[in-house]
């Protein structure tokens, strides 16, 4: 069970050695504790496999700007019926305001104003608007999506890429 979920994900097998020191007695007993703080990759699921968006930006990053160029399209054929338009794939999408709308386009459906931020201000109400258009996704019969939210918000590419190219591939057809 996770109690937390750090904004900025931590290096695998991190090990904090803490040193206990109780008095028993009369006399100072001394143990050297290891306490795992983060597990391996296992721990992450299918979050830790690599998938055609690594290999884009490890090998052919010049390809990406016609990938950023053809989900920047399929995404505005949509918002642009609400007169939104993106223009910034790598930080539009952070607040989370969008995948709310377009969730709402591509499914037919209004989301109402009041279940998401319209102005997020801090990160834990952007945090909440991607997590509502994660809910979305699922609800819409999406395989829930291997980022998590907090690296959407924290404006990591390859996660709102891997989101949008979910959408992507489900709806590429509709109008």
């Amino acid at each position: 069970m996770r109690a937390f979920n750090a904004p900025r994900r931590l290096p695998e097998n991190v090990v904090v050695h803490v040193i206990s020191v109780q008095k028993r007695d009369g006399h100072l007993i001394t143990r050297k504790i290891a306490r795992e703080i983060t597990q391996g990759n296992e721990d992450l699921g299918n979050r830790a496999e690599r998938d055609a968006f690594d290999t884009l930006f490890d090998h052919a990053p010049d390809k990406l700007n016609v990938v950023k160029r053809s989900l920047i399209n399929f995404v505005n054929k949509h918002l642009n019926k609400i007169n939104l338009e993106v223009t910034d794939l790598d930080s539009q999408f952070h607040d989370g305001v969008f995948l709310v709308l377009l969730m709402g386009l591509l499914e037919g459906y209004f989301v109402p104003l009041y279940s998401f931020h319209q102005t997020p201000m801090s990160f834990e109400q952007k945090v909440h608007n991607v997590s509502l258009s994660f809910e979305l996704m699922e609800d819409a019969g999406l395989a829930k999506p291997k980022a998590r939210p907090e690296d959407v918000v924290n404006e990591d590419v390859k996660s709102t890429l891997r989101v949008l190219y979910n959408l992507f591939t489900r709806y590429k057809n509709i109008s």
